[in-house]
């Protein structure tokens, strides 16, 4: 989402993540939809001048926890995510920073 518009959005594929293990995803995305700015604008203007935009990653899951032969009911946990994406202008690039990401 830019500026609280959703510009795009992707289903991931259902993987099984095992005991001790770390999944890597790798979502493209693409920025297919028009985001009307309005009020914005003047935040966009910045962003565009500085080359950093902040997007915010919202991902709604369904998972099933598993502790030796119990399993749990499915659990719909919501994570939001809100990134600083540098985007190279003019020949120069920033660099990206890890962002914290906040569960509910």
């Amino acid at each position: 989402m830019y500026q609280g518009q959703r510009f795009d959005s992707q289903n991931l594929e259902t993987f099984y993540q095992g005991h001790k293990n770390t999944s890597t995803l790798h979502p493209v995305f693409k920025g297919q939809s028009i985001v009307l700015l309005g009020r914005q604008k003047s935040n966009y203007n910045n962003q565009k001048n500085s080359g950093v935009y902040e997007i915010e990653v919202k991902l709604y899951m369904r998972i099933r926890l598993k502790a030796g032969w119990i399993k749990t009911h499915k659990i719909k946990p919501k994570i939001e995510c809100d990134f600083k994406v540098p985007l190279e202008s003019n020949g120069r690039s920033a660099n990206f920073e890890e962002t914290r990401c906040h569960l509910d």
